[in-house]
């Protein structure tokens, strides 16, 4: 990747895991020269592999070529893939200098320096496990990469011999973390673990903070546009369910329908400009033209600020529910189901009427027995008429690679 990066190249990363039928539809969208690997049965019809000799890399001398450098901040360091959970994957062009923008934005939020070491949870091949370790890189912390040993008894040890301060997950992560330690600090050299990716409920975090790290962080952020707000412990401990505070230089605004900025305390649509945000989708002008308007980019987000210009995520705008004319957000709903203590997690998302329009409804994992009936009417007693007229109980909710509830799948 960084070798890369210094000629000029751009690159996008897929996982070995990939089946050949997806990796031929990427390569063939984002129009790549050659795929790249160390496996010899990673090859995808069409395109040229070159097959990387990691013995080779592992021990040969490393030599740098002062006359290949690529010296044009505007070149093309990475391909993105957007966040979102509905629709086709789109792309968008990450350049050097917005890539290094990003950095400047992000590092100062953990003070992350020399002294640091930093883990990214997840593999390299997601695009906030990379950018992480290239900013940590840049501010000269080291990157911990515990590579052949998974999520296990056997991690724990590893990373506090390795002294990790600093360590970046989903919530997928957290639930796995979780039980893995009895009680926090599992790790007493982290210093600040960043999680982000996905909503993540106040049990989640209560448990997190308790079973193995005090020094949690979440980040409201998406591919397009980085972190876009950070909420520190200490903030969570006076805003239930906050994202943080609006990062860096950003300009993040809540808007109506029309556009024009809504009061605090009042649910808005999510838009965003500023130093390291995309500015358009790769080859998709109509996905460009519906996201990126006016020079603000819009995630598809609904929040709120609250009196401390603390933001609260409260849905996707096509997951907003109008119950026979009353707006309904998801997160309403799933804040109080998340109240109920057999409750583990819990989805809201509307069915379609004919006489009501959107008929608000839940789906909810539990860790203990309870009916649907009773967390009704638990449910109700919090928000009252805009409670889920059916709720369901599954075992597991389908989930993207970041950990984000496929909502429609569920619906």
């Amino acid at each position: 990747m960084l070798g890369l990066a210094r000629i000029g190249v751009a690159h996008a990363a897929t996982p070995a895991s990939e089946p050949v039928r997806g990796r031929t539809a990427v390569a063939e969208k984002l129009k790549l020269k050659a795929i790249i690997t160390d496996v010899k049965t990673n090859a995808t019809p069409g395109i040229p592999s070159v097959l990387l000799d990691r013995a080779a890399l592992s021990t040969g001398t490393a030599r740098v070529d002062p006359g290949i450098a690529c010296d044009d901040k505007d070149q093309i360091w990475l391909l993105l893939q957007s966040s979102g959970t509905t629709g086709s994957p789109k792309y968008a062009e990450l350049s050097h200098a917005v890539a290094m923008a990003r950095s400047q934005r992000f590092l100062p939020l953990f003070n992350c320096g020399i002294d640091d070491r930093f883990w990214p949870v997840s593999r390299l091949d997601f695009v906030v496990a990379k950018q992480r370790a290239v900013y940590s890189l840049h501010s000269g912390a080291a990157v911990c990469l515990p590579v052949g040993i998974p999520i296990s008894p056997g991690l724990i040890p590893f990373l506090r011999a390795a002294a990790v301060t600093l360590a970046c997950g989903t919530p997928s992560h957290l639930h796995q973390l979780i039980a893995l330690s009895e009680k926090a600090p599992a790790l007493p050299t982290l210093r600040g673990f960043e999680a982000r990716s996905a909503t993540i409920s106040e049990p989640l975090r209560e448990a997190f903070r308790a079973r193995f790290s005090p020094e949690l962080s979440v980040v409201y952020g998406t591919n397009e546009a980085e972190a876009l707000s950070l909420a520190s412990p200490e903030l969570q401990k006076t805003v239930k369910n906050t994202v943080g505070m609006v990062t860096g230089s950003l300009e993040l605004e809540l808007v109506d329908g029309a556009g024009m900025v809504v009061p605090p305390g009042t649910v808005g649509e999510v838009r965003v400009r500023g130093p390291g945000v995309v500015t358009e989708y790769l080859d998709n002008p109509g996905a460009s033209e519906r996201t990126f308007r006016q020079g603000w980019f819009y995630p598809g987000d609904l929040a709120c600020f609250t009196p401390e210009s603390a933001l609260v995520l409260q849905g996707r705008t096509d997951d907003m529910m109008i119950f026979d004319g009353m707006n309904i957000y998801p997160a309403e709903i799933e804040n109080a189901l998340m109240e109920h203590p057999a409750v583990v997690d819990a989805a809201a998302f509307p069915l379609s009427s004919e006489r009501f329009q959107d008929v608000p409804a839940a789906a909810v994992i539990l860790r203990e027995p309870v009916s649907e009936k009773d967390l009704t009417g638990f449910c109700a007693a919090r928000i009252g008429i805009k409670h889920p007229r059916v709720i369901r109980i599954v075992e597991s909710f389908p989930r993207n690679a970041m950990g984000k509830i496929l909502k429609r799948e569920l619906k």
